[in-house]
């Protein structure tokens, strides 16, 4: 494999593809500089919109009022910029690897709830965590306002305990649906959690007054356990640091688990206590990564699909209507997983309408063709709400690409750039359909295959 292939696989691994602006770099850099590049975290600034900054006590304020519609328009219009902004960041910022962590951690611990303030405080704790310690990390995510909400803590006191967080952290966050520990084991775990709430300013609080101090049995052992103790108990199980590897693994890698590999990596990430950053530089810097079995061997994301298409081709989306339509039609809309499971992966993307989809997204794009779709009524991302038919016409596409500036593009190899595994019967077929059109037309062309969803 030559050294802008190896490089572009890292690009949409350790990233969300090839940016228009990078081309030449990729060809001449090694990728172990590229790989330290797209670590980078010098630049990192946590999500900030000065439009909507407001303290908790003037929200709930706000949220108070007898008049729901102004707490209503705040949490949509505060939740759509944040969702821009990081999109943004995704699209043109240096620190690649750790947008793309983040939105996997997004996924790991789903929260979905409408407090545009808490959703802002958790996607920040992602991003300034994702390459960091996943010890810190759990911590500061099993205290933050959106998950105390989500997974109803502040409803968790000693008089009655409430086991939704102690059962997902567990089997989703942590260990994994198994054998490994009991229902049992969530009851107790999930009096240990009690008292653990946000006050009136969204400041973690420890209600002593509501937690339960009695003796507790958990993964075998007996103590006066708080959560913090339920937590760094799970911590001690190597089996927490296989599952987490596992999950990482079929994100950055393969859907297909190689399972000593896994089990190899989760011990070094165990004995690193955590250490994010240590595993994924084994991954990224091994030379399996780069086999041709991992080559291609992953379906993207609709926020990979859409991203990366951003990336390649620079274009103003006025008011982005359009573009955040695409990901909710594709079943991946920031700040709304479909539950606390998260996403699906993979294959779990792709059914004969939503593959249609994704391969007229380009053409609708570059204003060649309309869109008219109109979502599933049992559509998990709307968690069973009725949704209005979207329809994008050339004349109500705001979508404009800008294909003076990247000529250069234009006269690469377009194959090689956009599909992992061009074979020479596609270029073929392509080039034969495309025999009398524009460079842009073929670069559309090629946008619409279903090898352009794989990375």
């Amino acid at each position: 494999m030559n050294n802008f292939l190896k490089n572009r696989h890292l690009a949409s691994r350790a990233g969300f593809g090839v940016h228009h602006n990078d081309i030449e770099k990729l060809k001449t850099i090694t990728t172990k500089k590229l790989y330290q590049d797209l670590k980078s975290t010098d630049s990192y600034q946590p999500i900030e919109i000065a439009a909507y900054k407001m303290s908790y006590p003037q929200y709930q304020e706000l949220a108070k009022a007898s008049d729901k519609k102004p707490v209503n328009l705040y949490n949509k219009n505060h939740n759509a910029a944040i969702s821009k902004a990081w999109q943004d960041l995704m699209i043109n910022g240096e620190n690649q690897l750790q947008e793309k962590m983040a939105v996997f951690w997004h996924g790991h611990f789903a929260t979905r709830i409408q407090q545009s303030l808490f959703n802002l405080d958790i996607i920040n704790i992602f991003r300034k965590n994702a390459l960091g310690s996943f010890r810190n990390m759990l911590f500061e995510v099993s205290k933050s306002p959106a998950m105390l909400n989500f997974l109803n803590n502040q409803q968790n006191k000693k008089a009655k305990a409430n086991e939704n967080f102690a059962r997902e952290l567990m089997e989703l966050f942590t260990l994994g649906r198994g054998t490994l520990y009991t229902e049992k084991d969530i009851k107790e775990s999930a009096r240990a959690f009690t008292g653990w709430s946000y006050d009136e300013n969204a400041a973690f609080r420890e209600n002593l007054k509501q937690h339960d101090s009695g003796e507790k049995e958990f993964l075998g052992k007996k103590g006066n356990f708080t959560g913090t103790d339920i937590i760094n108990l799970i911590l001690e199980r190597r089996e927490c640091a296989e599952f987490i590897t596992a999950k990482i693994y079929k994100y950055l890698v393969s859907e297909t688990p190689d399972e000593k590999l896994i089990k190899t990596l989760s011990e070094t990430f165990y004995e690193s206590d955590y250490n994010i950053l240590i595993l994924v530089d084994e991954i990224f810097l091994s030379n399996w990564f780069y086999d041709d079995t991992n080559i291609g061997a992953k379906v993207k994301s609709p926020i990979d699909l859409i991203i990366g298409i951003r990336r390649i081709l620079p274009m103003d989306t006025k008011d982005g209507n359009t573009i955040y339509n695409f990901e909710r039609l594709l079943g991946q809309q920031l700040l709304q997983p479909p539950n606390v499971a998260g996403w699906p992966s993979g294959t779990g993307w792709i059914d004969s309408s939503t593959l249609l989809l994704r391969m007229k997204i380009p053409s609708v794009m570059a204003g060649y063709k309309n869109l008219d779709v109109e979502p599933k009524p049992n559509d998990d991302v709307n968690m069973g709400k009725g949704e209005n038919k979207v329809v994008v016409n050339k004349s109500q596409n705001k979508i404009s690409i800008h294909w003076d500036s990247i000529s250069n593009v234009l006269d690469e190899d377009l194959f090689s750039l956009l599909i992992p595994n061009p074979t020479e019967k596609l270029r073929n077929m392509i080039t034969q359909f495309n025999s009398d059109k524009s460079r842009q037309h073929l670069m559309i062309s090629i946008m619409s295959t279903p090898e352009y969803q794989l990375c």
